[in-house]
């Protein structure tokens, strides 16, 4: 039996529809970044069974209309798998910060109400977003590219939240430090793509030899190290 593999947080939507037929031995929870996005999410995954939908508002897109249209992307909830990408960013969008909060407390609502899970963007905020969402109730939480404190780290797994690692790790230290401390029953592999970072092209192709390091890197079979991402998943998902 062939293994299962696991792409916890890639952009489906930015991809062309010949690319996206090369990703069907992969089971993709595809993130969006707006209204238009979430919609065309929704209507990939009423097509394609390897396909979990999120709707979402990134941090990076937030200004002041967003408190507006921010509604508009929560009253697809109903329609939606999980929440995502959402959260906050204080390294890259400080500028936006003070809006991004209200629009994040809309979203952990949202999330808390329909009970439907958060794939998060923290850069430079994650402690913060922590906090919102564990005193928020918020039982199935995704730090995605986690990079933050390892301290942060183990909290997140006190808690029994989720990380994801993602392809970068062979060039990105910090990285390669998170997946050595993490335990694998809170890990899932992700790609981010078709996101480009120092001259790698992530796609969810990449999970596959991702899956090989993560074995290399904790001791265990490869076969092992899929089954436990992937039932990271469904207890994710549920």
């Amino acid at each position: 039996m062939s293994m299962l593999y696991v792409d916890a947080h890639c952009h489906l939507h930015e991809y062309s529809p010949s690319q996206i037929a090369r990703f069907s031995g992969i089971i993709i929870v595809a993130v969006s970044d707006n209204y238009e996005s979430s919609l065309k999410t929704l209507e990939m995954s009423e097509k394609l069974s390897n396909v979990i939908p999120c709707i979402g508002m990134h941090p990076w897109n937030i200004d002041e209309k967003s408190i507006n249209t921010i509604e508009k992307v929560l009253s697809l909830a109903t329609e939606a798998k999980c929440i995502g990408e959402v959260g906050l960013d204080k390294r890259f969008k400080l500028e936006t910060y003070h809006i991004q909060l209200e629009v994040f407390r809309k979203i952990v609502n949202t999330a808390r109400e329909y009970s439907l899970p958060l794939n998060i963007h923290a850069t430079g905020a994650w402690r913060e977003v922590f906090s919102m969402v564990y005193r928020s109730d918020i039982d199935r939480v995704l730090f995605h590219w986690y990079n933050g404190p390892i301290d942060l780290l183990r909290e997140i797994m006190d808690v029994d939240y989720l990380i994801s690692i993602n392809p970068s790790i062979k060039i990105q230290r910090k990285h390669m430090k998170i997946l050595e401390e993490a335990n694998v029953k809170n890990l899932l592999t992700e790609s981010d793509g078709p996101y480009s970072y120092h001259g790698l092209n992530l796609n969810p192709l990449m999970v596959k030899e991702l899956i090989k390091y993560v074995a290399e890197v904790k001791n265990m079979s490869e076969d092992h190290v899929a089954s436990i991402v992937l039932n990271n998943l469904y207890k994710f998902i549920k």
